[in-house]
């Protein structure tokens, strides 16, 4: 993914489960592709809540035996990257708080569109904020609605409105939502007698837990030792509008997503890529790691050689932001080195699942034909990303979107290529045939779903 978008957050719940803490730290792991600049564990033990959060890596908070400091069989965990707030400890979930109904703890990924107004009318009633983060909207509506029994929280989640996904702990029972649009992903597992629930199923074969299914859009799920209970609080339920950009980009490969496997979802878009904008050249070189699958079904289908042209440096990651153009073009070429043997003398097709600001590739033009390469192209597995994401994905605002600011042949010249192509909407929405219309793809065609209040 160009550019370094991200996805704010990842989700992990276990309850009746022994050493919830240690499997949910052990989850977060394999979660933490979803986000890096902070991370957390609440669990229940005896009708009270503990708590450890902090800034950083899930492996530099959880690696010197904190877990022990969580005892209980049950447990949310959350890893975030921050889109609405900022990047500090006060914004770090599970959000803790409170309430006419005892102890709550709170994760929670996405963005929710009506934020505004909701803080504002909060506000207006007594509420104080402790955070910048909308998530502790949730906190807040279950203190005004005095939500004690799971019909009252319920009817918190369908006040929120999107887009959510939530993993609620209480002193004796875990809930776990999903707004009506069903925007962010979240699934539902077992683990012996005891029930999972995460943002995607790769925290599943983390921690030996299996899937059961896919949390319903406009669904709540209460779990206690009664066992687990579905509660629908949408009513009528829109039509689901499933963040694409999921399967595209944020999503593990190895994950099952929406119903979907990335990595084969993603070598489809490559397939189809090659069809619509193939490139006479010698070789493949995939952008790592994110164009990999892409790059494999556009090779494929076009029957031409994939290559490592490009090695990542997978030490060099999204902290590493210096000021001035200089010291960022030296990151970039930090991140992404050329194998000159492999490019030399040859015809290159750059592939990539998606091109969003062109930091990263506003260079690859230039070192790649440094390095030898006789033409350089490049082609996009999705289409060019023009409109701001108001729903959990880090480009709020127009002007960082290459493909607003310029034109097709103009983001060519920019990035020094001999010719750019993209995956149509239509042709990438056709892969899933009569569920086309079950996905957001705002940030392309700029038709919202959901208005930001």
């Amino acid at each position: 993914m160009d550019g370094q978008i991200h996805e704010e957050c990842g989700l992990i719940g276990l309850f009746g489960v022994d050493g919830a803490a240690s499997l949910a730290a052990l989850g977060l792991h394999a979660l933490q592709h979803r986000g890096q600049e902070s991370a957390g564990i609440a669990t229940s033990n005896a009708g009270k809540l503990h708590l450890v959060k902090g800034m950083g890596l899930v492996s530099a908070l959880f690696s010197k035996g904190e877990t022990g400091q969580l005892p209980g069989d049950a447990a949310i965990g959350h890893v975030r990257y921050s889109t609405a707030g900022g990047s500090n400890f006060a914004n770090a979930q599970p959000l803790l708080g409170r309430y006419t109904g005892g102890e709550a703890a709170l994760a929670h990924n996405g963005n929710l569109a009506w934020a505004a107004r909701l803080q504002r009318d909060l506000c207006a009633s007594g509420a104080l904020f402790q955070t910048t983060a909308d998530s502790e909207i949730f906190l807040h509506l279950l203190a005004r609605e005095q939500a004690v029994d799971d019909e009252a929280i319920a009817r918190v989640f369908s006040l929120a409105g999107p887009a959510f996904s939530v993993v609620l702990l209480l002193a004796d029972r875990l809930i776990a939502a999903r707004d009506p649009y069903g925007y962010r992903p979240l699934v539902l597992g077992r683990s012996g007698s005891g029930w999972v629930v995460a943002s995607e199923t790769c925290a599943f074969d983390q921690i030996g837990a299996d899937y059961e299914r896919e949390i319903e859009p406009g669904e709540m799920l209460v779990v206690s030792s009664a066992g687990c209970r579905s509660l629908d609080f949408a009513g009528i339920r829109p039509r689901p509008a499933r963040c694409l950009l999921e399967l595209i980009y944020f999503a593990r490969p190895d994950s099952l997503v929406f119903g979907e496997t990335p990595h084969l979802f993603r070598q489809r878009c490559g397939r189809l890529l090659a069809a619509e904008q193939p490139a006479h050249v010698d070789i493949v070189v995939p952008i790592p790691d994110s164009g990999m699958s892409a790059a494999m079904g556009y090779a494929a289908a076009l029957n031409i050689p994939w290559e490592r042209g490009l090695i990542r440096n997978h030490y060099v990651g999204r902290s590493f932001i210096s000021p001035g153009q200089e010291a960022r073009v030296a990151a970039v070429r930090m991140k992404n080195n050329v194998v000159g043997e492999v490019v030399k003398g040859r015809r290159v097709v750059l592939v990539d699942d998606s091109l969003i600001r062109g930091t990263t590739t506003q260079t690859l033009g230039h070192v790649l034909r440094k390095a030898g390469a006789r033409e350089v192209h490049m082609r996009i597995a999705c289409p060019p990303t023009r409109y701001p994401c108001s729903y959990g994905v880090d480009f709020p605002r127009h002007e960082e979107l290459l493909a607003h600011k310029f034109s097709l042949g103009q983001i060519r010249e920019k990035l020094n290529l001999d010719s750019l192509g993209y995956l149509s909407l239509q042709g990438m929405t056709g892969l899933f045939g009569e569920k086309s219309d079950t996905f957001c793809t705002s940030c392309w065609s700029g038709e919202y779903r959901v208005h930001p209040e």
